[in-house]
């Protein structure tokens, strides 16, 4: 039998997982899939991740219709890091006469000379790679690399898949939405089980207007993408952007506000990033540190911030369905600058320009933001 090993985090599991695994079980004219969730994927930050037994039930549920496939409780039952190495040898022992093949993205190709024991792997089983829209994979350089490295060849599947991201999946599900990609069975258990949940946002999101909450999760989705490249925590970046707008519509004179004092000399369009961390705390529960100052200072800025502070301040400045001047200058040097700093200072810049160009009020505290980032960058 031709058997495709199909691991990854699953996290959760979506519909395009679903449609790579039959593409592979076409073309490679597979008997079985065997879908493997992962116990703990080594290459994982801190994120808002499932519970293993919980995706694992979700695979089931969404492999459920396809013919051949198997979803695997190996690795979760086994515990520890899951290595492919190890992973292999088990399904080797359990299929001893049978063709294996190790189904992989592009982007875990390019990293596979870091795993551990690849050539183990690769007499293991076959490597078989499959690119994404949005990733300019060249298997042909690729190849020749991976050649001279191990002297082995990988498959490459003609299917493209699409760009789904299963952080933006888990970004939509925390505000309250019901992504496309998910199939309905694992949709309903998501809900049913709570999964993906963070703090109260979605109680928090009620409270703005429609096209203040879909800021809110473009801030969310670009936030919570960059949060593990930024050394944040993808949770406290889907909070701090689930709220760093809930008091947008508060007027200081609202009960939910009794006992807020305005720091002095605010203009008005900065206020509720001072009302919103305020209402955060008291009426949301939210206790953190990090979090509570990234959204006290996320229209603002301010000298001396945290990476969480800088991600929301830039997130929120520069989310997708923002356009000024400038903006995407501005969008490739967060996508592409490795410190934030210089991302702050010219971010800083633009919004001081803009602000002097529109006769708009300057708040002292951004001009000593400016200042702060444009020696330490």
């Amino acid at each position: 039998m031709n058997i495709v090993i199909f691991g990854g985090s699953f996290d959760p599991v979506h519909a395009e997982h679903i449609a790579l695994a039959q593409a592979a079980k076409r073309q490679l004219a597979a008997d079985k899939i065997v879908v493997v969730p992962a116990f703990v994927p080594p290459h994982k930050r801190e994120k808002n991740m499932a519970p293993a037994e919980d995706r694992l039930a979700m695979a089931k549920l969404a492999f459920a219709g396809v013919e051949g496939a198997e979803v695997s409780a190996y690795e979760i039952s086994a515990g520890g890091t899951s290595y492919t190495v190890r992973t292999l040898r088990h399904f080797r022992e359990r299929f001893p006469q049978d063709e294996l093949f190790f189904l992989v993205g592009a982007d875990m190709l390019r990293d596979f000379y870091t795993w551990k024991q690849p050539e183990e792997i690769l007499s293991l089983a076959q490597l078989v790679a499959c690119g994404r829209e949005g990733d300019p994979a060249d298997f042909r350089a690729e190849g020749k690399r991976f050649f001279a490295r191990f002297g082995r060849r990988f498959q490459v599947l003609s299917y493209t898949g699409k760009q789904v991201s299963s952080t933006d999946i888990r970004v939509q599900i925390a505000f309250g939405q019901e992504p496309a990609e998910l199939p309905a069975a694992v949709f309903d258990y998501i809900e049913g089980r709570q999964l993906y949940r963070v703090g109260r946002v979605r109680e928090a999101l009620r409270g703005l207007k429609p096209a203040r909450r879909e800021h809110s999760l473009r801030v969310g989705l670009m936030a919570a993408e960059s949060a593990a490249r930024c050394g944040v925590s993808e949770t406290d970046a889907i909070l701090a952007a689930g709220m760093h707008d809930c008091a947008k519509y508060l007027d200081l004179s609202s009960p939910e506000l009794q006992g807020f004092t305005p720091p002095a000399g605010v203009p008005a369009p900065v206020l509720h990033q001072y009302t919103g961390a305020y209402y955060a705390e008291h009426a949301f529960g939210v206790s953190d540190a990090a979090v509570l100052d990234a959204i006290r200072y996320h229209t603002s800025g301010k000298p001396e911030m945290s990476a969480l502070g800088k991600l929301i301040f830039l997130a929120d400045m520069l989310e997708s369905g923002r356009d000024f001047s400038g903006i995407h200058k501005l969008r490739r040097a967060f996508y592409k600058e490795d410190s934030l700093n210089e991302c702050m200072y010219q971010s800083l810049r633009a919004e001081l320009r803009h602000l002097k160009q529109g006769g708009g009020a300057i708040y002292p505290l951004t001009e000593q933001a400016y200042r702060y980032y444009k020696d330490i960058r």
